[in-house]
C-alpha cells in the first residue's frame, strides 16, 4: 500500500494478466476503486490517501498483488509523474518482474493564483475633450419650453406661501 498527499491523476496503462486487476484508492472520503481497463483514469483529490492494487483469482476474492513497484519520480511537460508496475502472484518460471499491471500517476498542478482587480495594473483611461474659446460658435441656453397641460416652475401647487409638504 502506497501513500499520496494532494491531488493526482491515475491512468492505466496496460494489463497483462489472466486475472481481473484494479486500484483501490481510499482516504478520508471513502473507498473509490479504478477498474484495470487500459486508459480508466481516476482523479484523486484529497489532503492524504492510499492506494493499493490488487487482482482476482479463480476463487473470486480480490487480493493484494505481490509486489508494487514504484518508479522514480519524473518530470514530463510540467507535470510530475510516476509509474506503478505490480505483479498479481508468483509462480514457477514467472520472472519476478513480470509487470502484470501498470498505472501512470500524475501529480496535478495546483491552480495559479487569480490576480485581484487590485494588483492589476491598466493603462489609465483617457477621454478627448474638446476645449474652444471662439464665441461664434456658443448656442445661449434658453429656458425650456412648458410642455401643454403642464404649470411652468412657480406657478401651481401649492399656493406661494404655504410651504411645501
Amino acid at each position: 500500500m502506497l501513500t499520496f498527499h494532494g491531488p493526482w491523476r491515475i491512468t492505466v496503462l496496460t494489463r497483462n494478466s489472466d486475472f481481473e486487476q484494479r486500484a483501490v484508492v481510499r482516504g478520508p472520503y471513502g473507498t473509490r476503486v479504478l477498474p484495470g481497463r487500459p486508459g480508466a483514469t481516476l482523479a484523486v483529490d484529497e489532503e492524504s490517501w492510499t492506494l493499493s492494487l490488487e487482482y482476482l483469482p479463480w476463487d473470486r476474492r480480490w487480493r493484494p498483488n505481490v509486489r508494487v513497484i514504484p518508479g522514480p519520480l519524473l518530470e514530463r511537460d510540467g507535470v510530475l509523474g510516476q509509474l506503478l508496475t505490480s505483479s498479481d502472484q508468483d509462480f514457477p518460471g514467472k520472472p519476478l518482474d513480470y509487470p502484470n499491471f501498470v498505472l501512470r500517476l500524475d501529480r496535478v498542478p495546483a491552480h495559479a493564483p487569480v490576480p485581484s482587480p487590485a494588483a492589476t495594473r491598466l493603462p489609465a483611461a483617457t477621454q478627448t475633450l474638446r476645449t474652444s474659446s471662439d464665441t461664434a460658435r456658443v448656442t445661449p441656453l434658453r429656458p425650456a419650453a412648458t410642455p401643454p397641460g403642464r404649470q411652468a416652475p412657480g406657478q401651481g401647487w401649492p399656493p406661494a406661501g404655504e410651504g411645501r409638504w
